[in-house]
């Protein structure tokens, strides 16, 4: 019995470190991805809240989501921590309390064409407006 216990426990610190490298590549690629998006746009202001008008609604980057209200300015918004990790295919459903998008405005994510579970609540930060460099 004790030697399955062995081997139970030495199994289960391969899988965990499997993970870890697992979550490096998920977080470089994210970065990159990252980096990219934001590649000739130069930071500036940070905002509470932001007009939630704009077209297409937010793309999902890494631990961000960026909205484009045109083509010289975007908004990053850095999502609160404790927030399931975001891909691609989801989108976002935000629950506002006025007539603007605000940090710590609630948002869940859900799979892009239905059928899927909404994720947890996550929570706005604050908006950093970045102008394209000129």
């Amino acid at each position: 019995m004790t030697r399955w216990t062995l081997m139970l426990a030495a199994t289960a610190l391969l899988g965990g470190c499997a993970t870890a490298a697992d979550e490096a590549k998920r977080q470089a690629a994210s970065d990159r991805e990252l980096a990219e998006a934001l590649e000739g746009y130069t930071p500036g202001r940070t905002l509470d809240c932001i007009d939630p008008t704009f077209a297409g609604g937010p793309q999902l980057v890494g631990d961000s989501l960026l909205y484009r209200p045109s083509r010289g300015t975007l908004y990053r918004n850095v999502v609160a921590p404790n927030c399931p990790g975001f891909r691609g295919d989801q989108v976002v459903v935000a629950e506002l309390y006025g007539s603007r998008i605000c940090r710590n405005d609630r948002f869940r994510l859900v799979q892009r064409g239905g059928g899927g579970i909404p994720s947890a609540y996550c929570r706005f930060g604050p908006f950093v407006e970045y102008k394209k460099d000129r």
